[in-house]
Formats: C-alpha cells, sequence, structure tokens
C-alpha cells in the first residue's frame, strides 16, 4: 500500500477539470456469511473525471463516512480515501454508551476497472491493493471498481443504489464542486411573482447586471457567484459536505461600485432560497445544475 500526502492529489485533481470523461464507482458493500459472502448493498456514482465519492456505512456497534477522490496517471489510477470513524467501546457506570474516534488517511494506486477491496472498519493484515487500518476485523468490506468512459459533454453527477438488507444503514453519494451553475431569479412580492430569470453564473467571474420587473416596476441588481467560506469542522472540510453549495451576492447598482443588499447560500438541488430587499420585495434565487453542453 502507498501512502502519500493528499495535498498533492489535491493539487494534480485541478488539471483534469476538462470535459468530455465520465468518471464511475462502482461498489459492493459485502458481509461475510456461513456459506458465502453476503452483499447487503451496491450501486454506483458517476460524473465528471473530478468526481468525488462520499460513503457512509453505519451498524450497531460502528460507523464510518468517506471520502474517495481519484487521480488518473496514464493507464492507472491513485485512490485516495479520508476516513472518519465511530465505535462502540462500551458502557459507562450509567449505563450510557462510550464511543472511540478515529480518522485516517489512505492512498492506494491500481488500474482502471480493477476490483480493489477496502476495509472501512479495518482489517487484521493489510495486503496490496487494499485501503484500511490495522485493527481487529470487523466483518464489513467494500469492492470498489473505478471505470471511465470518453462524454460527449460535461457530465452531471448520477447515483444507482440498491440495498438488499435493510438492518444496514449505507449511503454513497457523488460529490462534485460546479465549475458554474443554473440560477433562476425571481422577485416576490405577497401573491405577485415576477417573470423568472434565468441565468448561468461561473463562481468568481466578474459581477453581472440584471433587471427584473415585478407589477411594471423594475428592479436593477449587481450579482455574482462565489463560492461558501470553508467549514469550521475538520470532519466537514474532509468530507467536502458543502461541495455543491453556491452563494449568490446581490448588490445594487452601479456595478463599479455595488452597495452590498446580501448573500443567499443554497446546494444545487431545485430549492428556492430568499433574501428581503430594501425596496419591500423578495428576491427568490434558486440553485441548479447546469444544462447539459
Amino acid at each position: 500500500m502507498v501512502l502519500s500526502s493528499f495535498s498533492s492529489i489535491l493539487l494534480a485533481l485541478s488539471t483534469v477539470q476538462g470535459p468530455g470523461t465520465r468518471l464511475t464507482y462502482r461498489i459492493r458493500v459485502i458481509e461475510p456469511a456461513a456459506v458465502a459472502p453476503r452483499i447487503i448493498a451496491s450501486g454506483s456514482v458517476s460524473g465528471p473525471l473530478d468526481s468525488d465519492m462520499r460513503l457512509t456505512l453505519r451498524t450497531d456497534t460502528a460507523e464510518v463516512e468517506a471520502l474517495f477522490q481519484v487521480t488518473p496517471v496514464g493507464d492507472t489510477v491513485t485512490l485516495g480515501g479520508e476516513f472518519f470513524m465511530r465505535r462502540r467501546v462500551g458502557r459507562s457506570r450509567r449505563g450510557l454508551p462510550l464511543w472511540e474516534e478515529d480518522n485516517y488517511r489512505r492512498v492506494v494506486r491500481l488500474t482502471w476497472n480493477d476490483t480493489t477491496r477496502i476495509y472501512p472498519f479495518g482489517v487484521g493484515k493489510g495486503g496490496a491493493g487494499t485501503l484500511g487500518i490495522k485493527v481487529a476485523p470487523h466483518g464489513l468490506w467494500v469492492e470498489l471498481i473505478l471505470e471511465r468512459e470518453f462524454a460527449g459533454g460535461e457530465a452531471r453527477p448520477s447515483e444507482s443504489f440498491e440495498l438488499a438488507d435493510s438492518t444496514h444503514d449505507v449511503r454513497m453519494e457523488a460529490v462534485v464542486r460546479p465549475r458554474r451553475a443554473r440560477v433562476i431569479l425571481n422577485l416576490v412580492r405577497g401573491d405577485t411573482v415576477s417573470a423568472p430569470r434565468p441565468m448561468d453564473l461561473v463562481p468568481e467571474e466578474p459581477p453581472r447586471t440584471v433587471q427584473l420587473v415585478l407589477q411594471g416596476r423594475p428592479t436593477t441588481l449587481v450579482v455574482s457567484l462565489t463560492r461558501p467560506e470553508p467549514p469550521a469542522s475538520d470532519r466537514d472540510r474532509a468530507l467536502a459536505v458543502d461541495a455543491d453549495v453556491v452563494c449568490l451576492r446581490v448588490a445594487a447598482p452601479p456595478a463599479d461600485a455595488p452597495q452590498s443588499l446580501g448573500t443567499i447560500c443554497g446546494r444545487l438541488n431545485n430549492v428556492a432560497r430568499q433574501l428581503a430587499l430594501p425596496t419591500g420585495d423578495t428576491l427568490a434565487a434558486t440553485f441548479s445544475w447546469p444544462g447539459w453542453r
């Protein structure tokens, strides 16, 4: 097993931002059984080549959250994992459960379409092509296959998942930092809503001026898209919990010296967020993934 600094992986990921290639994580969560290993969950997560995958596994006595990232290197790929684990170790004198927490990082190199076995709760003996911390065996393991294929345009993230055993809590999510976002703006006052104003915005690009008309009254705003502040928690930063969150800065003109009116932040999930304006109107912003290119 190869160990390296995660900072070098994040630097390399910045060089694979271009569209045209789709990455897929194919996963099976397996539990030992008396006759043969039993598949308790399976699925896939796919998206652009810089897509990460967040995996959560919970049992009665332990839970693991992990973020997987890849760095293509020719015909091989470097798979890195950031793990956060909680394990129940007993009970207090009052009968309350006692938990032990741990976090660790692992990196391994493999070829595309090969299967790697991951022991998120730890293994007794590590072997080539595995990721895990060397502790007593827990039972569950994960089989992961990394695939890539050429795509005609920018690929949206997608997920498919099947849970065969409902006694286990297994979740997998695509984690993609958007290079641009679709933003739909509306003005709202009481029961009256303006016509929608859709815009494709890129984080950190220069501010743009937009005009919305409500009941024949135009309102001019200066808007720009940015990313949120990094989370304060080490866990939240490592697991990229805000990866698909963007923030819309709203200001009053002129564009060369705008007066800030506030900021609206949200995930790219088609849910409207609101900001009260000094005019008495409310600005509603809906964030979503942009259309195919």
